[in-house]
């Protein structure tokens, strides 16, 4: 009797020990939202994502003497481009083809530089996005908006503890663009 409840236990927590855990980092930034201009009247922008990061890792760490690679839980060309229509939803455009601009969000950079020792970790996380905006008469502007957050905390970093960098640093890079009128001002003054 004790042979028929003891060794299934015993295998269960051998195989307890071989779960890892998952290779993605969930990325859900905060979407700030800019105030709308009543000014616009039916102007229409397109919008595009594209993601041109050397690597697609979000992040490398080291688990169990082994070098995992950490990814995004969302295709971030999509994440920050569904960012760009809300944030420019929120201005007073309408999102469509053939628009008064056609607007494409890069991502150049997002990583989280993860270094580790045995009591504490470090995690270093850097953006780079860009927005570069094509009037239909031709003219053209780039925007860059960078950002950056590090923090530390004890024993081993855990996926969500990429995360919340991750999240911080995209989180300060949206606030951004929503602050930022440059590219609205330029859609202004190229629509007519």
């Amino acid at each position: 009797m004790l042979k028929k409840i003891l060794f299934p236990l015993v295998a269960l927590f051998m195989l307890s020990g071989c779960v890892t855990p998952p290779t993605t980092v969930d990325v859900s930034p905060k979407i700030a939202l800019p105030q709308q201009d009543p000014s616009l009247m039916g102007v229409t922008v397109s919008i595009n994502g594209a993601d041109q990061r050397q690597d697609q890792a979000l992040a490398k760490v080291t688990r169990n003497n082994q070098l995992v690679t950490l990814t995004a839980s969302r295709d971030l060309r999509f994440l920050m481009q569904e960012v760009l229509e809300k944030q420019m939803a929120a201005r007073g455009y309408m999102i469509g083809p053939n628009g008064a601009a056609n607007l494409q969000i890069i991502v150049s950079q997002l990583y989280a530089d993860v270094s580790q020792g045995n009591v504490r970790y470090n995690i270093s996380t850097k953006a780079d996005i860009a927005i570069i905006a094509t009037a239909a008469n031709g003219n053209k502007m780039t925007k860059n908006y960078r950002s950056n957050y590090s923090v530390e905390g004890a024993f081993q970093a855990s996926n969500k503890n990429i995360s919340d960098t991750v999240d911080s640093v995209l989180g300060d890079t949206i606030a951004d663009m929503a602050q930022d009128t440059t590219i609205h001002d330029f859609i202004k003054q190229n629509a007519r």
